[in-house]
């Protein structure tokens, strides 16, 4: 059992006090071994997974507690099956763990017994296949299809709406000034694409 720092040479760093290190441990809460390529594939992500901590749970140190759950959750799942970008499926996972830390799982805050809370009204007022996205493997190929086609952000936007988040949080979070002009652009250019991508599919 060994502690993995990332950067791999952070200790030898002599920016060090400059760096926010992430620790996994290469052995999971049941006592498997991790697959390597998982804890790999943290150091092309490990710059955005501190800013996530720092952004959604205002301290970047407690970047490891999302990463390493995440890392052997995936490895528990999957092995060595990586895929071809696996550093992408830990940073999803990174920030659905850190949104649900700080606001908390959105069907226990919101007593939802829909698979997709407000969303999937939202959704089922914007799209004739409301039904579909409904489902959550369908939301993991919609997920997909926002990379594909360039939009990195709206992932993270359309989880946080999952998570209950409002407009204005999303908003603050791309880093604008919260104004009623804001929040009625972020809108409409999330549903602009979101139709865009899905009617494209």
């Amino acid at each position: 059992m060994a502690l993995i720092t990332i950067p791999f040479d952070y200790e030898q760093r002599e920016d060090r006090d400059q760096i926010v290190p992430i620790c996994v441990n290469d052995v999971d809460d049941n006592g498997r071994k991790v697959a390597w390529g998982w804890i790999e594939a943290v150091v092309p992500i490990a710059d955005r997974a501190v800013g996530i901590a720092r952004r959604v749970l205002d301290d970047p140190f407690r970047v490891s507690e999302l990463v390493e759950p995440s890392v052997h959750s995936l490895s528990r799942r999957h092995g060595e099956n990586y895929g071809d970008q696996p550093q992408y499926r830990i940073l999803r996972n990174v920030k659905w763990r850190a949104m649900d830390e700080r606001f908390g799982h959105w069907r226990v805050r919101e007593g939802y017994d829909l698979p997709l809370g407000n969303l999937e009204f939202t959704l089922r007022a914007k799209s004739d296949h409301a039904e579909e996205y409904a489902r959550r493997e369908i939301l993991d190929q919609v997920r997909n299809d926002f990379i594909k086609y360039g939009y990195e952000d709206m992932p993270e936007i359309m989880d946080m709406l999952l998570h209950g988040c409002m407009w204005d949080q999303v908003v603050e979070w791309k880093g604008l000034e919260v104004t009623d002009r804001s929040v009625n652009t972020i809108q409409r250019w999330f549903w602009r694409v979101f139709e865009k991508v899905t009617q494209g599919r």
